[in-house]
């Protein structure tokens, strides 16, 4: 099965092909507040250096998040136009989970992905060694990072490069696929997920954060 899949939720954008379990090609641009302006490109080069055609894919897997709002819309809408236009269908991706996946060939144990929230928080899931959710994503602030992973044992290992602002005690493991969600694990994980025909939703955790303001009664409203 060859996939195309697209990651955005972090500040790197990434792009994989994989033919079955063979990553066949791959690239990434970390351009601030450059997703909407690189990815379709960077999807371009990447066919183009595989010699695949647009037409040869089989599936598009798309990492839904948490992460960026703004980086989530993009990669998803990419996805979504790309499936729609070629006809073969799109599945959505955790983001975390591709983290725990790439994290998952490092360490046998219990593992944790975290990743950078802003606004003094951090996404977080966890895993059991034989990959059962320990932690379902979500968002916590960095003052208790340390007490939510505390019970999961000595033997956790932890990847996300935002673990070294935190002064963890557990095993750090780096990587291109550990540091930032990538469109690797995305395609991996998507081989054995089926697209279920309502299109890809994307995992926010969390609302925008945006409060509404407190305006004074319009004069022109009717009273």
């Amino acid at each position: 099965m060859r996939i195309l899949a697209i990651e955005t939720s972090s500040p790197r954008g990434s792009v994989a092909l994989t033919n079955g379990v063979t990553l066949i090609a791959t690239a990434e641009h970390r351009e601030p507040s450059a997703h909407a302006e690189r990815m379709l490109p960077l999807v371009a080069s990447t066919l183009a250096s595989a010699a695949w055609s647009r037409t040869s894919i089989d599936r598009i897997a798309v990492g839904v998040g948490p992460g960026s709002f703004v980086g989530l819309r993009v990669g998803i809408a990419l996805a979504e136009g790309l499936s729609l236009g070629l006809g073969r269908p799109v599945v959505g991706v955790p983001s975390l989970s591709a983290m725990l996946w790439a994290l998952a060939g490092e360490h046998g144990g219990p593992r944790a992905a975290l990743l950078d929230a802003r606004r003094t928080e951090v996404f977080c899931a966890a895993e059991a060694a034989d990959g059962s959710p320990l932690i379902e994503p979500c968002a916590v602030p960095l003052s208790e990072v340390r007490t939510l992973l505390l019970p999961l044992g000595e033997g956790l290992a932890v990847a996300g490069e935002v673990v070294s602002s935190l002064g963890l005690s557990q095993t750090w493991l780096r990587g291109p696929a550990l540091d930032l969600p990538h469109a690797h694990a995305i395609a991996m994980l998507a081989r054995t997920r089926e697209a279920d025909g309502k299109g890809v939703v994307p995992e926010y955790v969390r609302g925008p954060g945006a409060t509404k303001p407190n305006l004074p009664p319009s004069p022109l409203t009717p009273r």
